[in-house]
């Protein structure tokens, strides 16, 4: 047995769980000491753990639904998210508590006081930072095994591909559709899934879009066509905080269950949410 496998035995100990059972467990501070003795990172120390059947206490109630072996791939998986505001701040902290190894976030823009009423990473205290930087002090905080990487720009041309060479899930949380279809192409040139998110006033809508599928571009037709660009319905519906909070996780557990490799991920299907009608729809584009 190793110096790093005797380190986490040693630490582990008996923890009941949820159900009743007896489990064995490790604590973050335990995780934190032996990753700074070893002189490796908390997610590898974590992963290491977890392959030796040993869970973190802060995965413990992810089981059964992710056991320990889907807590492993996911602790081993990059996923991108692009926008960090209404529904990317959701999406990151949602991906960040489930234990994901490595959070890619793009953005370019910083908190103001319009941010306030529905993104979850925007604070009184944080007004005028950068909310890609801002997810990466705040990760840290909710989860020292997840590294996140920050970069403070804009996705506006296909050459930014090699920004996306280690990912295996991109993440939409963009406001508009030329962004949207260049992020596609990206996604499409690398052979990685892309899950889609928007939302406006209290509806919402997810697709996850799979290189050669035809979703986006019919979606945003007009766009792509070179039409000229009306304004979004995000502005002229505005967006209260509700349907952020709501169609975050549905992108969420798509990426989820990409990953994992879990159910039928349909082709070119558009699920869409409507809150005020308390309705769900989903439809083929």
């Amino acid at each position: 047995m190793s110096d790093l496998m005797t380190d986490i035995e040693l630490k582990a100990h008996k923890w009941k769980n949820h159900m009743g059972n007896y489990v064995r467990a490790i604590s973050d501070m335990d995780l934190n000491h032996i990753a700074e003795i070893r002189h490796q990172t908390i997610r590898e120390i974590c992963i290491q753990s977890l392959k030796m059947g040993i869970t973190p206490l802060r995965y413990l109630r992810n089981s059964p639904s992710i056991s320990i072996e889907d807590q492993i791939i996911l602790g081993e998986s990059e996923v991108a998210v692009v926008g960090a505001g209404g529904l990317g701040g959701h999406v990151i902290q949602l991906l960040c508590r489930l234990g994901i190894g490595r959070l890619l976030v793009c953005d370019p823009d910083t908190f103001d006081q319009t941010n306030l009423n529905r993104q979850s990473l925007c604070f009184t205290h944080n007004q005028g930072m950068f909310k890609a930087e801002e997810a990466v002090r705040q990760c840290a905080l909710i989860n020292p095994a997840v590294e996140v990487k920050a970069h403070v720009l804009s996705i506006t041309h296909s050459g930014q591909i090699a920004l996306f060479s280690h990912t295996n899930v991109v993440i939409d949380a963009l406001d508009n559709a030329k962004d949207r279809l260049i992020l596609s192409s990206i996604s499409k040139d690398l052979g990685i899934p892309m899950v889609h998110g928007a939302v406006a006033g209290f509806e919402g809508r997810v697709m996850t879009h799979f290189p050669g599928d035809t979703g986006m571009n019919t979606l945003y037709s007009s766009e792509k066509e070179g039409c000229a660009e009306s304004p979004g319905a995000e502005h002229v519906l505005g967006t209260p905080a509700l349907a952020p909070a709501l169609i975050a996780p549905f992108q969420v557990m798509a990426t989820v269950k990409i990953l994992l490799n879990r159910g039928d991920m349909k082709h070119n299907c558009l699920l869409h949410v409507d809150l005020e009608k308390m309705s769900m729809n989903s439809f083929m584009v």
